[in-house]
């Protein structure tokens, strides 16, 4: 038999007391922190199917001045960015299509005046033909002021004679 004394006793069992609190009170975080839970969110997306009412659109405005001067407006946002995607030297397939939206709105705008007008914005168009070429050439290849020479010459094209103040005897009603 062994022979314990009292005093090691108390302290064993002291220190079993003190590791068995520990245990139960931690056991709690513990668990909470191993134990998987499922979202809060998912469970409501699953829940709560909105159900959306369709919205009537107001009709197309038939104001060809109007219609002129939204892409106008429009053509000069997007000439902005061309010219930040010439400074940043962005990719080429971004560079087409940011001239290809330039083109589409001065296609919508030619719809929407006569034939003397029309021809003033195929020379804009033309203003871009040389850099739309010139984008499979790398970077360090192009002829970077001759197409900022265009470009200046583009905007002050489209300033100077394509302004809607400019034109207003020159609109034609749309026909649909």
């Amino acid at each position: 038999m062994a022979n314990f004394n009292p005093h090691k006793k108390a302290v064993l069992v002291l220190a079993g007391i003190l590791v068995l609190s520990l245990s139960l009170s931690s056991c709690d975080s513990l668990r909470k922190k191993f134990t998987r839970q499922k979202k809060k969110g998912e469970a409501e997306d699953q829940a709560f199917v909105p159900v959306l009412e369709p919205e009537e659109y107001p009709a197309p405005i038939d104001n060809p001045q109007q219609n002129y001067k939204e892409n106008y407006d429009l053509i000069k946002a997007w000439y902005k960015d061309l010219w930040t995607a010439i400074d940043d030297k962005s990719t080429a397939r971004y560079l087409h299509y940011t001239i290809g939206q330039v083109t589409n709105h001065i296609t919508r705008m030619e719809q929407l005046v006569d034939v003397p007008t029309r021809a003033d914005l195929a020379k804009l168009a033309g203003f871009l033909d040389y850099y739309k070429a010139s984008l499979d050439t790398p970077w360090n290849v192009r002829n970077v002021s001759r197409i900022q020479s265009d470009l200046r010459g583009f905007d002050r094209f489209l300033r100077d004679h394509l302004r809607a103040d400019r034109i207003k005897g020159h609109f034609v009603k749309s026909v649909k």
